[in-house]
């Protein structure tokens, strides 16, 4: 038998050391197998996933926090814990409806009430009901603790949503001195700055944030973007070689077609946007989305059709141009660059009364500088009507998210202001056929116009 035994070992060409150590490899391959079964069934895994969400919402990478939570669901170890950083990835993400359902279902699996109740109040504060939490939020930040910075960040956005621009910019300080390394408060004061026309300010607070993290899209992004618009492309373009590393980059690729444009390497320009033309709309926009830059419209139709028009293609970029305005009739750019491209299909007589109609919108925005420079010779005053027609003339011709901006501050000035309430009643009317939600804002910005004075409460989840 022990011959037999010789054999088989020498036929193996293991001796019985060999096999000794071999014994020893399955026996520690079997204790790390074992500890994985006792780490996943004890819930490791899910809480290893739910630190690498949190820890990249906390650093405001909101895709990889979106692909961390899409692995972990993927395997199937989800804690109640996920749901609540779900629901805050969400709200972050401009995703409110869904936010509210994610913490009932966070609640109901047992996540500590102390905790859902501030979810509950950001999203409050978020969505522009901060009179309704402000003191709760102050007594949260007087306490302390991990969700300073959430806290802030809800507090600030919800005051700029309702125009309390002096209520934003008393938290940004604060802000910044708590938490030196966290971008975002220098990217919303650049927000303040350039609704304010503050351009070389804004780009100062962009650039302290970019200095912060290299990859904070937002102000990666509005960097290139200002830079663009101020025809500084070469710096432009600097701030997208970083920003198209971003997963779900159509947003700053659009923008540097646009600088290739400008620097009238047109054949180039159209060969980058050429693969979009293809790309579901709705992918587009969720980069829009991520760079903080929501859009409603069709911009990757509106740089082709201009585009189209340059290489001489103009019946192509009459399509693309007019498939803008059915979106957007007011899109002013898309209109002048449709006139031109009527012109050299033949449709003078329309052309020029179209490039006519252009002209004399452009001339009207003019009194958009005039106006602020107004308010800003005596910023203590409330300036309603000046303020009421910025808003007016952002909502109707140029920029929406400006229009807003304008109109919420002249309200927060006085919050009874009618025309003001009628402008932005009009305004979410026109959005809410598309975007249900605007439905519930637009009803309560009527009553304010053409009912009593005082605005009716506010509607909304509650803490």
């Amino acid at each position: 038998m022990s011959e037999i035994q010789f054999d088989i070992s020498r036929a193996l060409k293991l001796t019985p050391k060999r096999w000794a150590r071999r014994r020893i490899w399955i026996w520690w391959i079997a204790v790390i197998c074992t500890g994985i079964f006792v780490f996943w069934a004890g819930g490791g895994v899910g809480r290893t996933l739910d630190a690498a969400i949190a820890n990249s919402i906390s650093r405001r990478d909101y895709e990889q926090a979106e692909g961390w939570l899409r692995f972990c669901e993927n395997l199937g170890c989800s804690t109640p814990e996920t749901l609540l950083l779900k629901a805050r990835l969400f709200r972050k993400q401009l995703k409110i409806s869904e936010v509210p359902e994610l913490l009932v279902a966070a609640d109901a699996a047992g996540v500590n009430r102390a905790r859902i109740r501030i979810e509950y109040l950001l999203l409050e504060a978020q969505t522009g009901r901060i009179r309704h939490v402000a003191e709760q939020l102050n007594a949260l930040l007087q306490q302390g603790g991990e969700d300073g910075a959430e806290i802030c960040e809800a507090y600030v956005n919800g005051a700029m949503m309702i125009g309390a621009t002096e209520v934003a910019m008393t938290i940004l300080p604060v802000w910044k001195q708590e938490y030196p390394q966290d971008p975002q408060p220098y990217y919303a004061m650049a927000r303040i700055l350039e609704y304010q026309q503050n351009i070389p300010d804004a780009i100062r607070e962009l650039e302290t944030a970019n200095s912060k993290d290299s990859r904070h899209w937002p102000s990666r992004y509005a960097l290139a973007r200002i830079l663009y618009g101020e025809n500084r492309i070469e710096e432009a373009q600097q701030q997208l070689e970083i920003a198209t590393q971003m997963q779900s980059n159509a947003a700053p690729l659009l923008l540097k077609a646009k600088c290739l444009r400008a620097l009238g390497q047109l054949q180039e320009a159209h060969s980058a946007l050429a693969p979009f033309a293809t790309l579901d709309r709705n992918t587009v926009l969720e980069s829009f989305s991520i760079v903080g830059e929501p859009e409603r419209g069709y911009p990757i139709e509106y740089e082709l059709g201009t585009l189209e028009a340059a290489l001489g293609n103009h019946a192509e970029a009459r399509r693309l141009l007019e498939k803008v305005l059915q979106n957007d009739p007011n899109h002013l750019d898309a209109r002048y660059a449709r006139a031109l491209s009527l012109r050299d299909l033949g449709e003078s007589k329309l052309a020029e009364t179209e490039l006519a109609e252009v002209h004399r919108i452009r001339t009207v925005l003019t009194e958009i500088d005039r106006l602020v420079d107004d308010i800003n010779k005596s910023p203590a005053e409330p300036h309603l009507e000046a303020r009421c027609r910025i808003g007016e003339l952002f909502l109707k011709y140029e920029n929406a998210r400006r229009g807003v901006f304008w109109l919420q501050e002249a309200l927060n000035k006085d919050p009874s202001y009618r025309p003001a309430h009628k402008l932005l009643a009009d305004y979410y009317d026109s959005l809410k056929v598309r975007e249900p939600e605007y439905a519930a804002l637009a009803d309560r910005h009527r009553k304010a116009a053409d009912g009593p004075a005082e605005l009716p409460p506010e509607a909304g989840v509650k803490p």
